[in-house]
């Protein structure tokens, strides 16, 4: 069964077209995205899905399964606008949420986005051992954790995995702010915020009298482009 990301250099390929010359048909400034999707090291989300399958003159449906009658076996993730397309034995809908904080980090709320929620087959969660109920998917913002993630990124976290392991990135709350990093323990029971991007943004180290002001939201178990 073909692949997303193989369905997109097929259809790309048969209109001649380069992999700059489908980004720029996008808005892109540069394909890397483009070669990501079709490499399957990344998986396109519904807004880009969209963008896509307008470059290319077909549909998002068509882009995600091909003129077959029945959807085939597109990979781990869909993002789908119309949710009562989907077998609902064979897929699990997470939506996507904002982040609101008050009184500080003492006060969360998840506020669900406008809009549509991913579909995640339902043997992807299983395999994983994850819980539907406790999964959380939202927007990366800014360039801190590049390349890991990219600005427009969406993850999706585990809401019940908050005990923190060296190198796991996690949702957290410090100083007031949210932030996705990679969490690493410092002796004496502090804490390392780390971006991936640490050039730009330098680490942020908090010592074990102020550890327990760190909120961790959940762990990121799935990121896509």
């Amino acid at each position: 069964m073909i692949k997303i990301g193989k369905r997109i250099a097929g259809l790309r390929a048969e209109k001649g077209w380069s992999q700059r010359d489908l980004a720029k048909r996008c808005g892109w400034e540069t394909q890397s995205r483009i070669g990501n999707y079709e490499q399957g090291t990344r998986e396109p989300s519904l807004l880009d899905i969209d963008t896509i399958a307008k470059a290319l003159g077909i549909t998002a449906r068509e882009l995600l399964f091909g003129s077959e009658t029945e959807p085939t076996d597109i990979g781990r993730v869909t993002a789908w606008a119309d949710e009562a397309d989907l077998d609902k034995d064979s897929y699990v809908m997470v939506d996507r949420y904002d982040l609101k904080l008050s009184a500080g980090c003492g006060s969360i709320a998840w506020v669900v986005h406008e809009k549509d929620p991913l579909a995640f087959r339902t043997r992807f969660i299983q395999a994983r051992r994850l819980d539907p109920r406790n999964l959380k998917a939202m927007y990366v913002r800014g360039d801190s954790m590049e390349p890991y993630l990219q600005d427009g990124d969406t993850v999706m976290i585990d809401i019940e995995d908050t005990k923190v392991v060296d190198g796991e990135v996690y949702a957290v709350c410090y100083d007031d702010e949210w932030y996705i990093k990679r969490l690493y323990k410092t002796p004496g029971g502090g804490l390392l915020l780390h971006s991936d991007n640490s050039t730009k943004h330098p680490d942020k180290p908090v010592t074990p009298e102020q550890a327990e002001l760190v909120r961790v939201f959940g762990r990121v178990v799935w990121r896509g482009g």
